[in-house]
């Protein structure tokens, strides 16, 4: 009876820390991924034309934004 008992406890206690445990830190993971993906995604408008370009391809002079060297040199 206590042997039957034990292996129930045992079997669930391998099927919480196989499936249930180990999926935890990939959605953790996945959420960190999905906010860095937005954050490269962020889009900032040209000071000089007012297009709006992605942050990590814009020219950042001080905190303005601008989409080309041409639009920079415009403005200047």
């Amino acid at each position: 009876m206590i042997f039957k008992l034990l292996l129930i406890v045992g079997v669930i206690a391998a099927v919480y820390f196989f499936f249930i445990k180990k999926s935890m830190p990939l959605t953790k993971e996945r959420k960190a991924d999905q906010k860095n993906h937005e954050d490269d995604e962020t889009m900032v408008e040209c000071a000089t034309c007012s297009t709006y370009i992605s942050i990590n391809e814009a020219i950042q002079v001080s905190e303005t934004y601008y989409c080309s060297t041409e639009c920079r040199d415009k403005k200047q």
